[in-house]
């Protein structure tokens, strides 16, 4: 079987050369172990990336207050060596190692945290991961609330100016401008409750005194974001959210109980960063390249070849340097699906995640050194609802149902993955999907275009289906448009830009169709569900749902809807689920309460992700992941899943694996 594959995938060594590997012949000493990455790295710098090939780096080079556990698949003491929680669950003291080092041999601090933190959230860094520490108190004020009250104050209230007539104006008109200027937003953030009833008009017209009322709102809303930016900016990492009691006590405070927060700690977004290098102006635009780096984890950057490969090494100055068993790895940066395969089949590269042919499924899958378990990861194509025709919902859902996803996943993928009719993957603890009415029913689908303006495809606008360049993308994106072809009389045509490329258009929302994948950071509904809250920061589609964006709000802090539940509970599909649940959280105590408060969270989220599946489809999601690879089997310390004490079967479903807890066995000669 495996000559079959071998002469499936031609191997022609001078290919390999060029793929990056004349280092190992012309470089000190070869690696113990080596990986292929998928492609090059964005930057090193943790708080500026949010990519799998990135953090796989960044996992080896820094550590944050908690790491991943590859035995349990939870969270495990890393520079903190242990924690105490308050009763509340709001307020979290870390106890940081006094033998945790950064490589330069400086003590790693409790102050380190707190600046690389105010970092992330300084809205001048523009990081795209800092909603990850949003939990925390402040944070969420000191990232956004300034950006929002400019928002409101340079584009929303001169657009309402612009917008008065001296006539009632019609809802419909109404609702195109907040759709435009985006205010649910910043009101909601604002907690500008006033507004609520005329912002939901869609019928009827909306008086000259009433948009007064609108200006005096804004203004209000305006003045309150600033106050509270000014005031987080102020306090955050001084005597608020992050407050180092000295160097090795971390306080941290949320502003609710969030069940998943030491899970999110060993993010890469909550790692430290050298202070002495980030500002010093000589180097701190390159403070991350191999001759400057400084990092806390158990390897240390030797060499960064770029679109070659990295060389890590083992850190001398790591606190479990002695658990660390891997001196050398090389990560290698190959984009191309065929040359990463022969890599792998000639032995140059020991671990190979996911970066294969598709076409090979089948194959690998019958292979000893394969493995494959269902990951926490969706693959999905945004729809812009900014522009037309996908602006109309009934032309969103027309193509959710004229997309067969079984024949997707059985014929054109093979490797077990699952069709996707809801967002988030199956298999989180405590949450129920709703029930999407996302299936193949090509009947209704031709109905709704039809209703759309679009019998039979009939002046449908031709629209391109963007992917970044990958062999399986082009391929899968063929298929779909094939399918809307076929099922609707369309015609959609794939196109591909380079991924920096891609992201700018995808951002900038110059697309009608744009191929994506969304990754749990954490195992919670959040991770994948606050993304689309209005102007998310992983959004990118135009979507803006006031009722969505106040779910997701109360699912973070469950008291606020405890305490005035009467506007949700009016506005909930399944009001009396909810009604149960409220009343059993009032009479509960103590831990009783926190468990009722977090089933209460999970059908907030239920409620959440059903505005997605079953109303406004801002997304056409497709299939659910398998996380699979090939690895050697001399590797130790690779775990994709375990066996419970039950019996039970439990995934690694995050597929992370740190090279701090690989380990090699004697190697055994010949290539498979």
């Amino acid at each position: 079987m495996y000559r079959t594959l071998l002469g499936i995938i031609t191997v022609i060594v001078a290919a390999l050369s060029i793929a990056g590997l004349t280092f190992s012949s012309t470089v000190d000493l070869p690696a113990d172990f080596r990986m292929a990455n998928g492609t090059e790295v964005q930057s090193i710098d943790p708080q500026l990336t949010s990519g799998e090939p990135e953090a796989r780096v960044q996992e080896a080079l820094f550590e944050g207050l908690t790491r991943f556990d590859p035995v349990t698949f939870g969270p495990a003491p890393g520079v903190a060596e242990s924690w105490d929680i308050s009763e509340d669950g709001t307020v979290y003291t870390f106890h940081l190692r006094e033998a945790a080092r950064w490589s330069d041999g400086r003590p790693v601090t409790a102050h380190d945290f707190v600046y690389s933190w105010q970092r992330l959230l300084d809205p001048a860094m523009g990081a795209e991961v800092a909603y990850m520490l949003f939990p925390v108190r402040f944070a969420e004020a000191r990232n956004t609330f300034g950006g929002l009250a400019t928002s409101l104050r340079d584009t929303a209230l001169p657009a309402l100016a612009r917008l008065r007539s001296g006539r009632p104006l019609p809802a419909e008109e109404f609702q195109r401008f907040l759709a435009k200027t985006k205010l649910s937003d910043p009101l909601r953030a604002a907690h500008e409750r006033s507004l609520e009833g005329l912002m939901s008009r869609r019928t009827g017209t909306v008086s000259e005194a009433e948009l007064d009322g609108l200006k005096l709102g804004l203004e209000r809303a305006a003045a309150t974001l600033d106050a509270q930016a000014k005031e987080a900016a102020a306090r955050f990492g001084k005597d608020a959210g992050a407050i180092a009691k000295d160097d090795h006590t971390l306080v941290v405070e949320l502003r609710a109980p969030t069940p998943y927060f030491l899970e999110l700690l060993s993010h890469h977004s909550a790692y430290p960063v050298p202070r002495w290098l980030t500002e010093d102006p000589k180097i701190a635009s390159r403070w991350f390249f191999a001759e400057t780096l400084v990092s806390n984890g158990p390897f240390r950057l030797a060499r960064w070849i770029v679109n070659d490969h990295m060389r890590l090494e083992k850190s001398p100055t790591y606190w479990g340097r002695d658990e660390v068993r891997l001196e050398r790895v090389d990560v290698l940066a190959t984009e191309g699906l065929t040359t990463n395969m022969n890599l792998y089949l000639t032995g140059a590269v020991d671990w190979l995640p996911k970066y294969f042919p598709q076409e090979l499924a089948p194959l690998l899958r019958k292979r000893p050194d394969f493995y494959g378990e269902p990951g926490l990861v969706v693959y999905f194509y945004r729809l812009n609802t900014t522009r037309p025709p996908f602006n109309d919902r009934r032309v969103r859902k027309a193509l959710n149902l004229a997309i067969n996803r079984h024949v997707i996943t059985t014929q054109v993928l093979g490797l077990g993955q699952l069709p996707a009719t809801t967002f988030v993957p199956p298999g989180l603890r405590g949450y129920t999907p709703p029930q999407s009415t996302i299936r193949h029913d090509v009947a209704e689908a031709k109905r709704l275009l039809a209703a759309a303006g679009y019998p039979d495809g009939k002046g449908f606008p031709r629209v391109g289906i963007l992917h970044n360049t990958s062999e399986d993308h082009k391929r899968l994106a063929d298929v779909v448009a094939d399918q809307l072809r076929r099922a609707l009389g369309i015609e959609i045509n794939a196109y591909n830009q380079e991924w920096q490329s891609y992201l700018v258009t995808t951002r900038a929302l110059d697309y009608e169709m744009a191929r994506a994948a969304w990754g749990g950071d954490y195992r919670d509904p959040n991770t994948f569900l606050d993304m689309w809250v209005t102007n998310g920061a992983n959004n990118y589609t135009g979507f803006s749902s006031p009722l969505y964006d106040q779910l997701i709000q109360q699912a973070g802090n469950v008291a606020l809807l405890t305490r005035d539940p009467t506007d949700t509970l009016s506005r909930v599909r399944d009001r009396p689920a909810l009604e149960r649940l409220l009343a059993a959280e009032r009479d509960a105590t103590g831990a009783a309460k926190r468990e009722a408060r977090e089933r209460i969270r999970m059908q907030l989220f239920q409620e959440a992700e059903a505005i997605l599946v079953e109303d406004e489809f801002p997304f056409i999601p497709v299939y659910f992941y398998v996380n699979g690879g090939l690895i050697r089997p001399y590797v130790r310390g690779f775990s994709s899943s375990r066996v419970l004490a039950d019996g039970k079967k439990e995934i690694n479903s995050l597929d992370t694996h740190p090279l701090r807890d690989l380990s090699l066995t004697e190697r055994r000669g010949g290539t498979p």
